[in-house]
């Protein structure tokens, strides 16, 4: 079955603004208007623009359009002229401007211009009846474009109309239900017509002539009601005709058949002005075949005679060998497409094995060269640890021997006093001194193994901090007192503050416990003059204590090291060396710092700070 190339030969209006517009004259202004409307109603030509105008208004304006702004307009156009010269008969021509567009689009490589170059090429096989190529040519045009591009549902009518023709039906109505949805969104739709011609077509060729025709009546209510177009009207008739025909073929039914042939002839009024174009030629076959069915033989012969004495030519071997010139083209022109796309793909899969090779290359050399880095790292941290285990050593033996001579001393001094008290003779205040000096030595003792037991619980994190909120200044004050009690030395002990009270989380006997460390050291070296400890607020998050002497002062040289364990000013003095190095372990542990101010020159100085609230770190250090 034949189907008019007017339904959807049609490309679509695609920005018919035009750029050139702005050089044309006013008539060609209104040639472009009067074109735009034709492409915006889908319709291939109205009464007041014939297909010759259609094709000389082409000609003029086409040149004009040639700019990257406008090449789709001017695609666009192009195509339609080629559908007008088909639907004319002049296939030649058809083929000549197929070709023109084909050559233009290739040069400036449109893929839009090479999709409407295909479809120009597919009407031209069409109307040569070849229809293997005319779908194969439309399946090109199909790739180039864009789902939902309005040429692609234009195509899709296209692609439906020949796979019908070729009585590949099933196929055929995957497309249509493709194209449903447009007319179910919008019964109005430009392209509402040819797709309810498509479905009737359908529907004709699968024999269900009662559905065919509610289709088509469904489309002659929207040509009466909206369109009035001529070219849907003849469509419309046509395929009632068809429809018509059909059913006089498979009931024998005569007066569906004067029905179909009343049909024919009306529409054969229209066209018969141009008996070389498509719809003359395709009503004139209707015919043959309806006077074949009515058994009416000379006058199916008397125009089978007539019609092909006008299109002998249109089916001449020379108009077939140009269109395969054409698409032979095409094809050498994709095969040189796809043969510079493989070698692209290899240069690029060439490209990505390099750099493949690259990454790995670098890769492993990232790789020896952090290798290299850890066995330099673990060279370096066994030599650190061999030298920490030198200094363990040594350490330990120092400690050993710091502690043996620490230890020494009271442990004579208790032996020999003890020893005293067993003698005959001695005197009450003998006696008396004996015992004071073996109390002092046994106290000595006592704080020298309790120094060595919280160092010892310091350093391996065993010593319970129980941190609440406690007034610094009541502390303060409290320590002031009790060391005042127990001190020594004539130095007046002093403390001072502006603050009325100041709330810190500390564990309030390892506070006091820095603090009576510092004071007693102060005691031991200040004879005379005054101890001060203060406290101030430093800042909204820590506090600052400092305990002030007018003693003799510690020298620069070793104020570096009296934090260090069993470091001594005096060796003579009391005490075990290790309250400093104790003061110094509780304060890091409790979030502060303690040092030795440098720029005091009148005595000595020691400087400490503490949190006022503990921190998240120093939480887990209580657990």
């Amino acid at each position: 079955m034949r189907k008019i190339a007017i339904i959807s030969a049609v490309t679509g209006f695609l920005l018919f603004s035009f750029a050139a517009g702005t050089h044309a004259t006013s008539t060609d202004k209104e040639r472009l208007t009067a074109l735009q409307s034709l492409i915006t109603k889908e319709v291939p030509y109205d009464a007041n623009i014939p297909i010759d105008s259609i094709i000389s208004w082409t000609d003029e304006l086409a040149p004009t359009l040639k700019s990257p702004k406008t090449e789709e307009a001017y695609f666009t156009l192009v195509l339609w002229e080629v559908n007008a010269y088909i639907m004319r008969g002049d296939l030649s021509l058809a083929i000549d401007r197929a070709r023109l567009m084909y050559e233009y689009a290739k040069d400036i490589k449109s893929n839009f211009g090479i999709a409407l170059s295909n479809q120009a090429i597919g009407q031209a096989y069409s109307a040569s009846n070849i229809q293997d190529k005319a779908l194969s040519s439309y399946m090109d045009a199909l790739r180039y474009l864009p789902e939902n591009n309005p040429q692609t549902y234009r195509l899709l009518v296209k692609i439906s109309t020949q796979l019908q023709q070729m009585n590949r039906l099933e196929e055929a109505m995957e497309y249509v239900e493709k194209l449903n949805p447009l007319l179910e969104q919008n019964p109005e739709h430009p392209l509402a017509i040819p797709i309810l011609i498509e479905n009737a077509t359908y529907y004709i060729s699968s024999g269900d002539q009662d559905t065919a025709l509610q289709y088509l009546h469904q489309a002659d209510s929207i040509y009466k009601n909206h369109t009035h177009e001529i070219a849907h009207e003849f469509s419309i008739n046509y395929y009632t005709a068809a429809c018509y025909r059909a059913l006089a073929a498979d009931y024998h039914d005569k007066e569906k058949a004067d029905e179909a042939l009343a049909l024919y002839n009306q529409l054969l009024e229209v066209v018969s002005n141009n008996k070389r174009s498509l719809e003359y030629r395709w009503i004139c076959a209707e015919k043959i075949y309806l006077y074949k069915l009515l058994g009416h033989f000379d006058e199916a012969c008397q125009i089978y005679k007539e019609l092909y004495s006008v299109t002998d030519t249109l089916a001449s071997k020379s108009y077939i060998r140009q269109i395969n010139a054409l698409k032979a083209t095409y094809q050498v022109d994709e095969i040189e497409l796809e043969n510079k796309a493989q070698q692209n793909k290899m240069v690029v899969v060439l490209i990505f094995i390099g750099l493949g090779l690259l990454t790995f290359i670098s890769m492993l050399a990232i790789w020896l060269r952090r290798q290299k880095k850890v066995v330099v790292m673990s060279t370096e941290t066994l030599e650190q640890l061999r030298h920490n285990a030198e200094n363990a050593t040594r350490a330990k033996s120092i400690f050993l021997s710091n502690m043996s001579h620490e230890i020494r001393t009271p442990l004579n001094a208790l032996s020999g006093f003890s020893a005293l008290l067993t003698e005959e003779g001695l005197d009450d205040s003998t006696r008396r001194q004996c015992t004071d000096i073996i109390q002092q030595n046994s106290e000595l003792l006592l704080k020298l193994i309790n120094d060595v037991i919280d160092l010892s619980s310091l350093e391996f994190g065993k010593m319970q901090f129980s941190i609440a909120e406690h007034d610094a200044v009541a502390t303060c004050r409290n320590v002031t007192d009790t060391v005042g009690k127990v001190k020594q030395t004539q130095a007046e002990l002093l403390f001072e503050t502006s603050l009325e009270e100041l709330y810190i989380e500390t564990d309030d006997s390892r506070l006091q416990q820095v603090l009576i460390n510092l004071l007693i050291n102060a005691t031991k070296f200040t004879p005379d003059g005054s101890i001060t400890l203060k406290l101030e607020k430093q800042s909204e998050e820590m506090a600052l204590f400092s305990v002030t002497d007018t003693g003799c002062g510690i020298p620069k040289e070793k104020q570096a090291s009296i934090f260090q364990r069993f470091e001594k000013l005096d060796e003579n003095a009391q005490g075990s060396g290790l309250g400093l190095s104790i003061c110094q372990l509780i304060i890091e542990h409790i979030g502060g710092k303690i040092w030795i101010d440098p720029d005091y020159t009148g005595g000595s100085r020691f400087v400490f700070t503490h949190p006022i609230h503990q921190t998240r770190n120093n939480s887990k250090k209580e657990d």
